[in-house]
């Protein structure tokens, strides 16, 4: 019962960020909306118990190359996720992308998107991004504008790929699923 409980607490938390992102439309910018989606994907995503970051009381969201967001990531400094406070990192490197649970891509990486999907491959590491494309490129969650909405799709074989999980939930609202849906 209490499981249930959660699981329409968490849906309808999703579905008000879902018309959130409508207000995008109505004076709130693209990137708050692309920020409190991130802090949503983060609590809806299983990492893995055996990864050791998991075990790290921070929740690390890193942002490579330039940040897109200016201040509308402080917010979710300090915010908890799953038990886990939310650390902000920006301008990460590709050598230090062992520190990220969650990646986020801006469009100014597309020349080197390649090389970091690469290097994130494998990792406990949900990647998170606005580059057109970025599922089909092998990114796991690709944020993108229609008729002034944030939407998103998503690569299921990537997530699967770095041995995380993305809630059903989650899933209902995309866009787009790329890869075969399994019962949890």
């Amino acid at each position: 019962m209490l499981r249930r409980l959660r699981a329409a607490f968490r849906h309808s938390a999703f579905l008000l960020l879902a018309a959130f992102g409508h207000a995008f439309g109505q004076n709130v910018g693209e990137y708050p909306v692309k920020a409190a989606f991130l802090l949503n994907f983060a609590r809806y995503t299983d990492w893995p118990t055996q990864n050791v970051a998991a075990l790290d009381p921070k929740l690390t969201l890193c942002i490579i190359g330039n940040d897109p967001f200016g201040p509308s990531l402080a917010p979710l400094e300090g915010k908890r996720v799953q038990g886990r406070e939310v650390r902000i990192r920006r301008g990460v490197t590709l050598d230090s992308l062992g520190q990220c649970e969650l990646l986020f891509v801006p469009e100014s990486e597309e020349p080197r998107l390649g090389s970091i999907l690469h290097a994130a491959r494998g990792r406990a590491m949900l990647t998170v991004s606005d580059i057109d494309g970025f599922v089909e490129a092998g990114g796991m969650i690709g944020l993108l504008v229609a008729e002034q909405r944030v939407r998103f799709d998503v690569n299921l074989d990537a997530i699967r790929g770095g041995n995380l999980w993305l809630s059903a939930q989650v899933l209902r609202l995309a866009r787009t699923v790329i890869g075969a849906r399994e019962p949890r």
